[in-house]
This record gives structure tokens, C-alpha cells and sequence, in this order.
């Protein structure tokens, strides 16, 4: 099985690209996503030894569009929304114009386009992509822009975990009923990261969760582990609010941590898999 371990958030601080480097020269991350309206994203858009995608994000921060042409994705001030709940209230309402999310995933591509950056893949924060109606627009636009993957967020939990994790990982498997894929983008066959993330980004939960959901896949499929490593260093500037410090501080921390120090090289042989990125895969197709 072919395993693409992906940093999501690079380019909204200096600590994910931090991260990102040093975890590629120990030959763990493969892949990164980057957030276009981050405020290190120009940087971001510099890391090697990687594939780089986008994190397409119209929960978090201001647009690259000016508000008033995206009205119905953002609050009075001219920010996005900050939380999937009070998106997700004003999309099953009927109240966010499809346009808009267009309009302003498409300038977040075409954003990190313009860095260099030769996009292998698309993801969203919160997995936003995969809400029903939205699936099909992701899937349109990375079509559009020559971008030949896609993530599929479907996480097999168990049935009785009722914890944050768990619970989002059963909303994104429903959503996923609605998905209708495109044609020329490929997803993933197995994904994992939303119900165990933070400190509970382990090898023993990987590999448990591989054991158990990887055993019936073909030898050539694709896994995408998704995580969320960040290093703060002195003279780092501060983390901005909307993207929840003392939270994302603490996740940034314990991933790293665990992702640097464990013995994930082992775990993975162990596991009979390979590692690769979203870019080789295109060019091995």
C-alpha cells in the first residue's frame, strides 16, 4: 500500500513550514497543504522535498476576494466565519451562494499558482469540501486547474466513539454518501487523522487502524494520513486568533513530537507500506 503522510495548514505561521522541513529530512512528511490567505504562506509556497497542494479555507481569516463579491461566506466585518457550525447553519439554510465558495476557492488556487507552486492536490480546512454540493465544485476546480487529486475524508470509527473525533468522522461518512466524483481526479482509498489527531496521533493508533481497515485493500492502494505538526521557535510572531492559538499551539506540539521522536520509519515497513506523495503518484499514472 502506498502511504502519503500530508501537514495540513502550511503557510499560516512560520511553525508548520518549520515543521514540515524537518520532518521531510527525516524522511516522514511527504506532502503538504497550503492555506492561500495564510500569513506565511509565500514561504510555504518555497518548501522542497515535498509535494505541495492547497488547503482550500473559507472558515478561518479574511478572503483574497474583497467581501462585499463573497458576502454570503463571511460576517459583517468582512471575516470568514471562524467555525464549520455557523457555516454549516447558513449552508443548510439555503443562505451561502455556491458562487461565492467558487469564487474564492478558485482565487486560493490560482494564488498559490502564481507563488510556482504546481498544485498535486486539494483538501479543505475542516473538510468542507466533502459537505454535499460542495464535493462535486472541489472536484470541478481541481479539474479546471490540472490538479489530479483529491481528499476523500471517509474515516472508519467505531461505532460506539462518541468523542469530538469520532463524531466528526461519522457526519464526513455520511456527507460521503452524496459524494459524485470527477472525472481525471483521483481520491484516496483510506484516509486517517480526524478522529485521532493531537495527542492521540500515535503509531500504535495507526498501525491498529491499518491492521483492522487496510487488511481487504488492493497492494496498490493509496492512504493518506493527514496531521498537523507546528514548531514555535523564539521571535516567532504570534499565532493569529482566528485560528485558535492556545488550541492549535497545543496540537501543533503533540504531533511533532510524535511524529518526530516515534518510531513511525519502523511502523510503516512493519505495515508493508511505501512511502510517496500526491505528485508521484500523477506521474506514475
Amino acid at each position: 500500500m502506498k502511504l502519503i503522510i500530508n501537514v495540513d495548514d502550511a503557510g499560516i505561521h512560520p511553525a508548520v513550514g518549520r515543521a514540515v522541513k524537518i520532518l521531510a529530512e527525516k524522511g516522514v512528511v511527504t506532502s503538504a497543504s497550503l492555506v492561500a490567505n495564510g500569513i506565511d504562506v509565500v514561504n510555504g509556497a518555497k518548501l522542497t522535498d515535498v509535494g505541495l497542494g492547497v488547503h482550500l479555507d473559507i472558515l478561518r481569516g479574511r478572503p483574497l476576494n474583497h467581501w462585499q463579491s463573497i458576502s454570503t461566506i463571511v460576517d459583517e466585518n468582512g471575516m470568514f466565519l471562524k467555525t464549520p457550525v455557523s457555516l454549516f447553519r447558513r449552508y443548510a439554510m439555503g443562505k451561502v451562494d455556491h458562487a461565492h465558495v467558487e469564487k474564492e476557492w478558485s482565487a486560493q488556487i490560482e494564488y498559490v499558482i502564481d507563488l510556482g507552486v504546481r498544485p498535486t492536490h486539494l483538501s479543505s480546512h475542516k473538510h468542507i469540501h466533502a459537505w454535499p454540493s460542495l464535493t462535486r465544485m472541489a472536484g470541478d476546480l481541481a479539474k479546471r486547474y490540472n490538479i489530479g487529486w483529491m481528499r476523500k475524508p471517509e474515516e472508519c470509527s467505531e461505532i460506539s466513539r462518541l468523542d469530538k473525533g469520532g463524531l466528526n468522522a461519522k457526519f464526513l461518512n455520511i456527507c460521503g454518501f452524496f459524494d459524485r466524483e470527477t472525472e481525471g481526479v483521483m481520491w484516496s482509498d483510506l484516509f486517517w487523522g480526524i478522529a485521532d489527531n493531537g495527542a492521540s496521533l500515535s503509531t500504535a493508533a495507526f498501525s491498529k487502524y491499518v491492521r483492522r481497515y487496510g487488511a481487504g485493500v488492493a497492494p496498490d492502494a493509496v492512504m493518506e494520513l493527514c496531521c498537523h505538526p507546528g514548531m514555535i521557535v523564539a521571535g516567532d510572531p504570534a499565532i493569529e486568533s482566528h485560528y485558535n492559538p492556545i488550541e492549535i499551539s497545543g496540537c501543533w506540539r503533540n504531533e511533532f513530537e510524535s511524529l518526530a521522536e516515534s518510531n513511525w520509519g519502523e511502523v510503516i515497513n512493519e505495515l508493508g507500506m511505501h512511502l510517496t506523495d500526491f505528485g508521484r503518484l500523477v506521474e506514475a499514472r
